[in-house]
Formats: structure tokens, C-alpha cells, sequence
């Protein structure tokens, strides 16, 4: 759950009072933003202060009594003075007790610093309350607060008392009024069950929970004829507030796309009630949290904007918290996309809101997001020192060595590396950081792997690979070092996607399920636990809020971490290949050394936003480090010019010359200066990553070349066979694999998938075969429009069947058992033959079809493989790499050759780097594929050449057969392109 999400919900739930003299008619969160957001003119405002002035009039009745502090609580909440909210109700329930002990209660228990008390009038009117209905409602009250004060037994046992009447009792009450609030108690209950299951981490659950308080809110319509129109609006709220609740479950849960379109459904209902964008602004707050999760700043950004003009226009006090809430998604937004001379605007401006008022002090210090911004305006000094407090107090908070603690020592070392005469004091920082981040039991959660943390768990990696490398000449082990730091830099990329993939295939395994299962519960309720406390960690701890029950947190934190060391022990022990793909160790330059042969050198490259850092080590063990001059831009500009004269092969023979010029400049910044280390070699092992990614590295040339003779041109595959890996620790996994004999039958394939039920697939065949070229972009929910694939469009693929039939006669594969073309093509045909273990003896399996990216069809949420349509719509057509890694392999190569990792900002890249290595946790020892759009003639070729000296020469290496292929093809002056020879890059194990 995010930070900003939950203390804004807090902040929803502390308002709930408004308007209330009875349990019974109590309104939702949501209905507090209507009341929030309605114009206060300065004469409004004026006329305001004056009613919140007048002494109470003498004489009134219980009734008039009630509507007359009902009113001074509406004008102070409408004023965003708290303190005056406060004595309102105080006053209210000093002449009124029984009438003002909900509103009183419950505004404390969500507001006031001591919120005992307020837990002891909602507790009173829970031993008072006899009525079934109402009891269900104060029992889901109550447990809202005992959730945000992380209660979660009790939270748990109100719950439960609740659910436990409703089933008994409530058939009796649907008639009339009270079936109007039989309804809502339904509603506010199964809202509340939600929120307590996503603390549970038990997501399906709470996502089920939140579909049903939806739907209640929509029974709630049928019954609106009993009720006041007042009481009306606040159920309809309350139906939307549901529904934009499921969307939150989702978002906590992972479920982006799904969440994305449960707000989009929001928008509907919200527009069906005919709400103005005036009163959606807790839906809005909801969109620019969606669109933050996905890595969508700017986006965000312009939300959180048009949110604050709106609060602006309406007259909501700068010093409201919903104010201070709105501010800290602008800055957050800011912060993530660099923009730091705004940011600093925007923190004076919080800072001027929010005053005094010690309630919203923490909320507003933001230390992260604080400390950055004066770290990159210069203010070097003021960043140390906040970020020096904030370290104390997570040390305070989780222990020298937990895995938050290191974080934030990383940041610390980040700002005292901006001071040139504390680099060394920095150097030490970063070291200790980065060693307990990527410890074997580091104990990383949720809210640390959302897109902007690991962008900062990034920057700490380059800040301390950046000074190693500035220090080689004093420290002869920098260069290792270094080596070791980059890995991980490398491997986050792609993990986030690989742990979900894995966890979800985990479960499904006998044995490992539980326990993987277990862990992920585990996880998720440290994930809330964490957020709560490091809000406060910038805060002396005089003056941190709720501190008993932030060391009840702190209790329950390392009680919970205990309990996932036990898990992470087990898991390690009893799988450890599960394991290493979970967490992946790092090797050392002596742990690749090993693994080398004499005729290897492996060559990891690490661009930055200012230099690029080139590893090279060899059989010997001997490492270098170079510097590069070229930046992580000018690198991405390069591949893109370069890729622009690859992807032609549908211009055949008026292909325009490649571009020699910027080919030669990658192979001077990159590899020229280690060519003392590749001399001799055979074998070169590529680790690479971003753009990088996306480039054959047989395409670079050793010496400027000026002619337009493609075949004679110096091309790197003349020297060595390449083989490519996203990192030098999924080479090392799949050095062990390699081990193992493969499988001893030849092939087994599937291609010309059918898209459309009862296509007519091999139809309309293309010399070119046709790719996945624009890949969708993110639904823009606020417009209500989704920008995403259908299915049925996708690209067919005829001229795969050629291709399959060739490479299965040339390997005589079995046509009727072990060839999967057309309808056949089938998702389920292929967990059939791994589920046979049929698909465990293929020493080659085939997929020529499209790789999707998450988000390219609806609630795609992970990278996946198009495979046949199917006319069963509980069934999909997408091999997923959830499902690759459930998959029993045993092969040498797994073939993808309709791939095209052309994309923006690296995501295709990402996505295919996933794939990889769900493939190779599921026993593959390398991938074959596709860079771009292939000529079907010249791709038969190369892939059969390629296996045919495979096959035949029982000692080449796969790098070697592929190299002599393209070799070979490029001798073909119809084919001498690069276009046409180097689409296939071997991604993997490149040895024998």
C-alpha cells in the first residue's frame, strides 16, 4: 500500500463525523470530499468564522441542539481548522453525549494524537448498540481504526462478530428504511474486510471482498426511495468510494492494469450519478496514484495538478490536510522526474501551509523525497543532516542491518558523495548500503520495489560504482568491487517481474507452494508496517505520533521478519533454483574466472547518465575496468540510428547501407579499449541491458569502414562467436544447468498461430514476416479511453510454417506428435506436452510467434507469447511467463523468431529479458531470437544452417554455429545486409 494512499485514507476515515448525531446515519469518506470540496468565498468563510463565535443558545431542544453544533462542525470542517473541529466537538459532546460520542469518537480516533480516547466512545457505543444493522456498521468502524493503528487481531475479531450477524440476521431486515441500511452496513463491512485482507496480504481475497462492497453499493440504488435525498447522496458516494476501493486492492496487490480498469468503471458509475468533476476528487487522487505506480510521472503529475487548481478554485484552506495531500503527490511527481528547482518551490509552499499544526508535520516532511530535492539544488549540507536523522531513526526503528535501514544509509552516502572532501566518509557509507541491500537474507518488501524506489535503489548502486571507479588507483580491489555492484544494478531491471512471475508459479508447485505462499503474506503486511514508520523517521522521536504504536510496529516487524528468515532458509535449502531466481547472487570476478574456458572473455557494460562502465574478465581473472566517455543517452541515440538501417528487410536489395560510422563508434567507446583482453579469444560472453539490449553486438565493425560492401566490412562476428545475457548472474545459473544432459529427442515447435477463432492462418503469406512494431501505450483513465491491442489484430504469421517444416525435416521431428501449427497452436498444447513430459526430451523447442509486453491487451500484467485463439473464454491464448516458468524444459535452444525488441525507454527489452530467463529457470540453456521484422527465406536459412552444424559437429558451440551461419550468409550477395544475417541474436549459454 502506498504511503501517500493509505495516510490520505487516514485522513478520509478522520472526517467521518461530519454531519452524524446517530450511528445510524453516519456517510462514507467519500462524502467528506463532497462536503470538502464544495466554494467558500472569503464572505463564506467570513460568515463561517462568525457561526463557529456564537456562544450556544439557550433553551434549545435535543433536536435543535443537535442541528445546531451539526452546523458549527460542518463550518469548521468546511474551514480546514482542526483545532476548531476539535472543540466543536467537544462542546457538542459535553451538552449532548449520547448524540455527539460517534462523531467525537471517531474524529479522534483517526485525528488526535492520543486516539484512546476516541477508541473509548466508539467502544462505549459498541457494548450499547443491540440492533444487528448497526452493530455490523460500529464493529466495521471501529476496525477501520484498529487498521491504521495496525491492530490487526482485533481488527480481525470486529470483522469477524460482523460477518458472523449478517448471514444470521439480516434477511429480516429488507424491508423499508431499515433495508436501506441493512444494505450499507453490507457495503461499509465488506470495504473494511477488503482493507484487513490486503493487510493480510491475502490478495485474492480482498480483492473478492472489495467486487462484493461494489455491488452492494449498487443493491444500495434499489433501496434510495426510503431515504432522505441527503442520505441518498452519501450511498451513492459510497458505491463510487467502492468501487474506486477495488482499484486501491489491485494497486496494492500489483494488479495495475486490472486496477486500471476498476477505476475506469469507477468513472462510469461516478458519471451515471451525474457527479461533476468538482466532487471526483478522491477518484482523481486515486487515477494519479494508478498512474505513479506504473512509472507514469508526468502523467501524475498533471493530475495532481489539475486536483489542486480544482481545491484552489473551490476556497480548500492551504493548510487543510487534503491540501497537504495533494502537495505531497505534486512533489513526489516532481522529484521522480528530476525536476528538482520545481520541487523545492513546491516544499517552501508545503512548508508555509502547513505551519504549526503538529499533526501535519510529519505527514509533510517527506524525508526521501526532501532530502533529494536540496541534494540536487546545491544544498548539500542541509540534505546530510536530514538524511543523517533520518538514518538514526531507522536505525532506531528496524536495526543496523535490515534491509530499509541500508536504503537509507545509501541515500546518506549518495548526499555525502555531492561533498568532495567526504568521499571517502561516502565510499565507506555506500559500501556497508549496498552490501546489506543485496545480502543473501536481505528481506526486501514490496513498498521498497514499486518503480520510483528502485529507480533510488539504482542511483545508490551508480553513486558507489562511480567512486570505486574514481578510485582504482588507491585500491586495487575497486574494480571488483565495482563488478559485483553492477550486477545488481543490472539485475533489477528485470526482477521485479521475474519474483511475481516466480511467486505465482511457486504456488501452483506441491511442496513450495506453501511456504512461497506463506512468504508473500509475510511480505505484504511488512510492506504497510514499513510505510507507516518511515513516515516518521525525518521526526525527532519526541515528536513522532502514535509512538507506542509505532514500537508495538517495530515488534511486529521483527517478529514478522523472523518468521520470512524461517521461510527464506527453507526455500534456500529445499529450492535453491527457486531461490536464485527470487534473489540472485552476485559473482565476484573469481566466481566467473572459474567458469571461463581459455578461448572466454566476458564483457559486462554499464551505461550511466554521465559515462559508461566496461567490465572484462578472463579465464586468468584478470578484470578491467574502463571509463567510457559515452553516456546511457548517446548510447540509446546510437542503437536507434543503427536500428533504423537494420529493420529493412522489407526493402530488400534497396536496403540502404548500414551505418558503418556509428557502429565503429560503439566498438571504440565499448570494446576497443579492452581489445589487449579479447585477443586470442573464440567466445565472447555479452552481459548487457537497456538499449544495449536491443543490438545484435555481430553488428559492430573494428575499424571505420567508408564502402558500401556490406560482406567484406570488418564485422565483429568475423573474430569471435557472441553470445548475449541480461546479466553475469544469469550466466553463472545457467552454467549449472548446462551440466546436464539434454533432452534426446530433436524438436519440438509451434507456429502460424491463429489469432482469429477459425482463421484461415497460412493464408497471405509475406516475404517479410510481420512484428509486433507499436506496442500499446497505458489506458489515460480520466479521458475513459484505452489505447490497447485486441487480440484478433494481431499480425499473422503464414510464413512461420515454412520455417517450422524445414527446421523439423532437417532435424527429423516427428510432424503428427511434435509440430503445433495453425489452431493447433495452442497455450494449453503446450503445458500438455510439458505436463507429459514430452516437452522435458526436446533438445529444441520452437515458438515462432509475437511477444506481447504487459499492458498490450487487456489485464496483460506480464510479458507473454501469442499463442492460438480459443474459443473458451475462461481459457487464454497467452503463454505467459508465469506459465514459461511452470514449463519442464530440457533443451539446448528455445527458438523465439517473431520477436522484435524495438521499444521505448527499454521496456521491450525488459519484457524479452523476463522471458529469458523464465525460460531458462524452466531448463532451457539458451534463447535464439529475433532483433527485428526477418525475410523468410534468409531466416530459414540461418536458423536451419545454424542447427544443421549443431547437429553435425559435435563439438562446435552454439556461438560458434551461429556465427559460421551468418557467416556463411552473408556471402550471399542477396543476403550480404546485415539486415538479412543478423536478426537472431543468441541470448544464453553460447558454450557446447
Amino acid at each position: 500500500m502506498g504511503l501517500l494512499s493509505r495516510l490520505f485514507r487516514s485522513l478520509n476515515k478522520a472526517a467521518q463525523a461530519v454531519g452524524l448525531c446517530l450511528v445510524f446515519v453516519g456517510h462514507t469518506a467519500w462524502a467528506d470530499e463532497l462536503i470538502t470540496l464544495q466554494k467558500i468565498s472569503p464572505v463564506e468563510a467570513q460568515a463561517l468564522r462568525a457561526l463557529l463565535q456564537q456562544p450556544q443558545p439557550e433553551g434549545l431542544t435535543i433536536q435543535s441542539l443537535n442541528q445546531w453544533y451539526q452546523a458549527q462542525d460542518a463550518a469548521a470542517f468546511k474551514l480546514g481548522d482542526p483545532n476548531e473541529r476539535e472543540r466543536v466537538l467537544r462542546a457538542w459532546f459535553a451538552a449532548s453525549p449520547k448524540d455527539a460520542k460517534w462523531s467525537l469518537g471517531s474524529y479522534l480516533m483517526s485525528n488526535s494524537s492520543d486516539t484512546a480516547e476516541g477508541f473509548k466512545h466508539l467502544e462505549d457505543i459498541l457494548r450499547e448498540q443491540k440492533h444487528p444493522v448497526h452493530m455490523v456498521r460500529i464493529r466495521s468502524r471501529l476496525a477501520q481504526g484498529y487498521l491504521d493503528e495496525h491492530r490487526i487481531k482485533k481488527a480481525d475479531q470486529l470483522l469477524e462478530e460482523a460477518g458472523a450477524i449478517i448471514p444470521k440476521d439480516f434477511s429480516r431486515f429488507r424491508t423499508n428504511v431499515i433495508g436501506y441500511w441493512s444494505v450499507r452496513a453490507e457495503m461499509e463491512y465488506h470495504k473494511t474486510k477488503a482493507r484487513l485482507l490486503l493487510r493480510q496480504g491475502k490478495f485474492e481475497a480482498s480483492v473478492a471482498e472489495a467486487k462484493l462492497a461494489k455491488d452492494k453499493g449498487l443493491e444500495l440504488t434499489k433501496w434510495e426511495m426510503y431515504v432522505p435525498a441527503r442520505e441518498v447522496q452519501f450511498g451513492r458516494s459510497g458505491h463510487a468510494a467502492s468501487a474506486v476501493e477495488l482499484a486501491v486492492s489491485q494497486i496494492d496487490s500489483g494488479r495495475i492494469f486490472e486496477a486500471q480498469d476498476s477505476l475506469s468503471e469507477a468513472l462510469s458509475i461516478l458519471k451515471k450519478y451525474q457527479f461533476t468533476e468538482d466532487q471526483m476528487g478522491y477518484f482523481y487522487r486515486r487515477v494519479a496514484d494508478l498512474y505513479f505506480a506504473q512509472g507514469r510521472y508526468a502523467d501524475s503529475l498533471r493530475i495532481s495538478q489539475q486536483l489542486r487548481s480544482l481545491e484552489l478554485d473551490k476556497g480548500l484552506s492551504e493548510s487543510s490536510a487534503q491540501s497537504i495531500f495533494s502537495r505531497q503527490r505534486i512533489n513526489k511527481s516532481l522529484v521522480a522526474q528530476k525536476r528538482w528547482q520545481e520541487a523545492l518551490h513546491e516544499f517552501d509552499k508545503l512548508d508555509k501551509a502547513v505551519g504549526d499544526n503538529d499533526r501535519l508535520k510529519p505527514i509533510a516532511r517527506m524525508v526521501d523525497l526532501r532530502g533529494l530535492t536540496l541534494l540536487n539544488n546545491g544544498r548539500t549540507q542541509e540534505a546530510i543532516n536530514l538524511f543523517q536523522v533520518a538514518l538514526t531513526n531507522t536505525i532506531n526503528d528496524f536495526g543496523a542491518e535490515h534491509y530499509f535501514t541500508a536504503f537509507r544509509r545509501g541515500l546518506y552516502g549518495m548526499a555525502l558523495a555531492k561533498d568532495p572532501a567526504r568521499q571517502a566518509s561516502a565510499l565507506s557509507e555506500l559500501a556497508l548500503a549496498t552490501r546489506n541491500l543485496s545480502a543473501p537474507d536481505s528481506l526486501s518488501n514490496q513498498f521498497e520495489e514499486s518503480p520510483f524506489r528502485l529507480a533510488l535503489r539504482q542511483d545508490i548502486y551508480k553513486t558507489y560504482i562511480r567512486l570505486l571507479a574514481h578510485n582504482q588507483a588507491a585500491e586495487p580491489n575497486s574494480a571488483a568491487l565495482a563488478f559485483a555492484a553492477s550486477n545488481h544494478l543490472m539485475v533489477s531491471s528485470v526482477q521485479q517481474a521475474i519474483s511475481d512471475a516466480a511467486a505465482r508459479a511457486a504456488i501452483k508447485k506441491p511442496g513450495l507452494g506453501q511456504v512461497a505462499r506463506q512468504d508473500q503474506d509475510a511480505k505484504t503486511e511488512l510492506n504497510t508496517l514499513f510505510a507507516y514508520i518511515t513516515a516518521q523517521a525525518g521526526e525527532s522521536q519526541q515528536q513522532r505520533i502514535n509512538p507506542e504504536v509505532v514500537k508495538a510496529m517495530r515488534e511486529r516487524v521483527s517478529e514478522i521478519e523472523a518468521q520470512r528468515r524461517g521461510y527464506k532458509t527453507q526455500i534456500q535449502k529445499e529450492y535453491p533454483e527457486y531461490f536464485q531466481l527470487l534473489q540472485p547472487k552476485a559473482p565476484s570476478p573469481a566466481d566467473i574466472a572459474k567458469l571461463l574456458s581459455s578461448q572466454e572473455v566476458l564483457v559486462s557494460i554499464v551505461p550511466m547518465e554521465e559515462e559508461t562502465y566496461v567490465f572484462a574478465i578472463d579465464k586468468a581473472g584478470q578484470t578491467r575496468l574502463h571509463r567510457s566517455a559515452i553516456n546511457q543517452k548517446q548510447i540509446a541515440e546510437a542503437v536507434k540510428v543503427l536500428r533504423s538501417t537494420l529493420d529493412v528487410a522489407d526493402r530488400g536489395s534497396k536496403a540502404p547501407r548500414f551505418n558503418f560510422e556509428k557502429s565503429h563508434l560503439l566498438y571504440q567507446q565499448l570494446l576497443s579499449p579492452i581489445e589487449g583482453m579479447l585477443s586470442g579469444k573464440e567466445h565472447l560472453i555479452v552481459a548487457t541491458s537497456g538499449a544495449l539490449g536491443q543490438l545484435p553486438f555481430a553488428v559492430l565493425v573494428k575499424q571505420a569502414w567508408a564502402k558500401n560492401d556490406h560482406a567484406q566490412a570488418p564485422w565483429l562476428i568475423r573474430d569471435f562467436g557472441i553470445s548475449h545475457v541480461s546479466s553475469p548472474s544469469a550466466w553463472v545459473a545457467l552454467k549449472a544447468l548446462a551440466k546436464a544432459p539434454s533432452g534426446n529427442k530433436p524438436m519440438m515447435a509451434w507456429g502460424d498461430p491463429s489469432f482469429t477463432v477459425n482463421a484461415n492462418s497460412s493464408s497471405g503469406k509475406s516475404n517479410v514476416r510481420a512484428m509486433l512494431n507499436q506496442h500499446a501505450a497505458y489506458a489515460d483513465i480520466e479521458k475513459n479511453a484505452v489505447n490497447q491491442l485486441q487480440y484478433a489484430s494481431l499480425p499473422p504469421l503464414p510464413e512461420t510454417r515454412d520455417e517450422v517444416l524445414s527446421l523439423a525435416k532437417l532435424l527429423n521431428a516427428d510432424l503428427k506428435t511434435d509440430v503445433f501449427l495453425g489452431e493447433q497452436a495452442t497455450r494449453e498444447s503446450v503445458i500438455k506436452a510439458s505436463d507429459d513430459a514430452k516437452l522435458y526430451d526436446q533438445q529444441i523447442v520452437v515458438f515462432a510467434t509475437h511477444g506481447l509486453l504487459p499492458g498490450d491487451l487487456p489485464r496483460l500484467e506480464q510479458p507473454a507469447l501469442a499463442m492460438s485463439a480459443v474459443t473458451d473464454p475462461n481459457s487464454s491464448p497467452l503463454l505467459t511467463l508465469e506459465d514459461v516458468m511452470g514449463l519442464r524444459l530440457n533443451a539446448d535452444w528455445v527458438v523465439l523468431s517473431a520477436c522484435n525488441t524495438a521499444g521505448a525507454d527499454g521496456k521491450v527489452e525488459e519484457a524479452l529479458s523476463g522471458l529469458a530467463r523464465g525460460f531458462f529457470y524452466a531448463g532451457s540453456r539458451s534463447l535464439l531470437v529475433t532483433h527485428w521484422s526477418v525475410e523468410s527465406e534468409s531466416a530459414m536459412r540461418l536458423t536451419t544452417r545454424t542447427f544443421e552444424l549443431y547437429k553435425k559437429q559435435p563439438q562446435i558451440s552454439r556461438a560458434q554455429a551461429l556465427r559460421q551461419s551468418m557467416l556463411d550468409l552473408m556471402q550471399t550477395s542477396a543476403y550480404s545486409h546485415p539486415t538479412f544475417w543478423a536478426p537472431y541474436a543468441l541470448v544464453g549459454e553460447g558454450a557446447r
